[in-house]
């Protein structure tokens, strides 16, 4: 269950940066931090619950590039 505590930490520490602070280095300092939290959430999560977080991440990934592709922008 400490996995929720990360996840809840991280996610909250993302959204007070991008929608808190209009300094730049607070916004990357929390970003960071956040980003870090969510992960050390994840990976003290289930392996189960880490395929199925993975798989979405893969499909949203896919999704973005295909979208790409079809723009013509294959940067």
């Amino acid at each position: 269950m400490s996995h929720f505590i990360f996840w809840t930490l991280g996610f909250a520490l993302l959204w007070a940066g991008l929608n808190l602070f209009d300094d730049e280095i607070v916004f990357i300092v929390t970003a960071i931090v956040g980003s870090a939290f969510v992960l050390i959430g994840l990976v003290t999560s289930p392996p189960q619950l880490q395929l199925v977080v993975e798989i979405g991440l893969v499909l949203a990934l896919f999704n973005v590039c295909t979208q790409c592709i079809k723009r013509g922008d294959r940067s």
